[in-house]
């Protein structure tokens, strides 16, 4: 790569040599963006090779070594974030109206386990069946949270009558 920028004799970066104003003088430019210019120009290096040098996994394996682990419990640990499905609190599950979201009521009369719609002060679920007949629903109260639970992504419930096996 050809440097535009050049070291005077006291040391400064400077960019412009050989331009000239409207009077005919030649002027000279410096600072610290010149300065920055001059040190990615020190690297020998083309845009198009920086960028090659921070491919994702390059990234990975810095931050894991800034932060003092390896890449794969960085990946382990993003994995199990990704996956985090703890019931949501009252105040997030206001905030997701207008979303579907995943209910587990143990109602000794009717447990549910299913997709529910969240609307303004309650939370829906429905039943359809074959040509689209709605065969129930059943409405919860936000003020009665904690009856029933919510979260973002089903999760695996054990009914009344079956065993919990290797939990």
């Amino acid at each position: 790569m050809e440097r535009v920028t050049q070291k005077n004799g006291r040391g400064y970066y400077l960019l412009g040599d050989g331009i000239y104003s409207d009077w005919g003088v030649p002027e000279k430019f410096r600072g610290d963006a010149v300065d920055r210019l001059a040190a990615y120009e020190g690297t020998g290096l083309e845009p198009e090779e920086i960028k090659a040098t921070f491919t994702p996994e390059a990234v990975i394996k810095l931050a894991a070594q800034a932060l003092g682990t390896t890449p794969d419990r960085l990946r382990e640990l993003a994995q199990a974030d990704r996956e985090k499905n703890d019931p949501l609190t009252l105040d997030e599950l206001r905030g997701m109206r207008g979303k579907w979201v995943w209910v587990v009521s143990p109602d000794k009369d009717l447990t549910v386990s299913a997709w529910a719609y969240v609307g303004a002060n309650h939370v829906f679920t429905y039943w359809e069946y074959d040509n689209d007949e709605l065969v129930g629903r059943v409405v919860y109260n936000l003020c009665d949270y904690g009856a029933w639970i919510a979260y973002r992504n089903p999760i695996k419930t054990v009914m009344p009558g079956e065993e919990q096996h290797g939990v």
